[in-house]
């Protein structure tokens, strides 16, 4: 009977080991951030002044109604994610996909984002391609475009 514990125990034991082997045998690696794709562009009308997109009720004549500010179109990167106010111990959580089945909790939200030119060689940026100047006079690189809010999720980033 003693000899049975002792081959349970050692093999769970080594079952044990093996598994945080398997794991790495320390802490989970930390996902690797992601850039947003920039998969949905549209144009938007956007308010310089208060730096959002107004709804067409709040604009009269090109006019943010707020602010006094005239309202542009420009190219937005549009994202959508989940907005889950209550099922998490309390605490309001975004997510990629519904989490709950309840209609009342998770919301579909869209999240916009200016898109803007830059240059990963000298830094340079501009929010329309017709202002865009590279950051030093011998930069060679290429103007491409990119996400106001790439390292955020649901843009790029990592999920909450």
């Amino acid at each position: 009977m003693t000899r049975f514990v002792i081959a349970c125990l050692a093999a769970a034991f080594a079952g044990g080991w093996a598994s945080a082997q398997d794991m790495g045998g320390g802490a989970p690696a930390q996902e690797e951030e992601k850039s947003c794709d920039l998969s949905k562009v549209e144009l938007r009308e956007y308010c310089s002044g208060c730096k959002a997109w107004p709804s067409s009720d709040q604009v009269d004549k090109n006019t943010c109604k707020k602010c006094k500010t005239k309202v542009e179109k420009v190219e937005t990167c549009v994202k959508i994610y989940w907005d889950c106010p209550k099922m998490h111990d309390g605490k309001p959580k975004r997510h990629a996909k519904n989490c709950c089945a309840s209609k009342t909790c998770c919301k579909e939200t869209p999240s916009l984002a200016l898109v803007w030119r830059g240059c990963d060689s000298c830094k340079g940026k501009a929010q329309k391609e017709s202002e865009f100047k590279h950051a030093t006079d011998t930069c060679t690189g290429k103007a491409t475009k990119l996400c106001g809010e790439s390292a955020k999720f649901p843009h790029g980033g990592v999920e909450e």
